[in-house]
């Protein structure tokens, strides 16, 4: 059993270190126009749950946040649900929070019908088109513990040849940023 702990830790080493590898010859690329700049803080105040309940920052922060903006008119976001909740399982180092345009109606519809494992801001259009300057589904932004942010992407720089992210490459990108789950 020691020996199959061992080959274990080991394998998980090598995966992490070719994901940090991999991810350090990535260029990224940031969302364009985002007005959050790099170590600032994000804007999470007035966020709404689709109960119409408020998402304090305490819940959220503490550790660093991943956030992906979704809408439930996008495909590739429904895509994305099973892999964040992947890699939610496989970090204890992140939260997650999705922000989504979509009223709070269908947002509880989307969360329940996709199964979304993560706190959900919904109603957030004003937020995310003219605070933000989020100009495409799904994306990514990155904030450290205090809420700052560390880095924004679009969801296709993060995966496969399709285009579309892999619990592979968001996990890459987070290792990229924040380190592995086990540092």
């Amino acid at each position: 059993m020691r020996s199959y702990s061992k080959t274990v830790v080991i394998v998980i080493w090598i995966i992490a270190t070719l994901q940090f590898a991999y991810a350090k010859d990535k260029e990224y690329k940031a969302l364009s126009d985002f007005r959050v700049a790099v170590g600032e803080i994000f804007p999470l105040n007035s966020l709404e749950d689709p109960n119409s309940k408020a998402l304090l920052a305490d819940r959220i922060l503490g550790k660093a946040v991943l956030i992906n903006f979704y809408t439930q008119y996008c495909p590739p976001c429904i895509r994305e649900v099973p892999k964040l909740n992947q890699v939610m399982e496989n970090r204890n180092d992140i939260n997650v929070l999705a922000i989504t345009p979509d009223n709070h109606d269908e947002a509880a519809r989307y969360v329940k019908r996709y199964g979304l494992k993560w706190p959900v801001a919904s109603n957030a259009n004003e937020l995310l088109s003219e605070q933000l300057n989020v100009d495409a589904y799904p994306a990514f932004a990155l904030l450290d513990s205090k809420g700052r942010l560390l880095a924004t992407v679009y969801a296709n720089q993060l995966g496969g040849e399709d285009g579309h992210a892999t619990v592979e490459g968001i996990e890459a990108w987070l290792n990229f940023h924040v380190g592995t789950a086990s540092e």
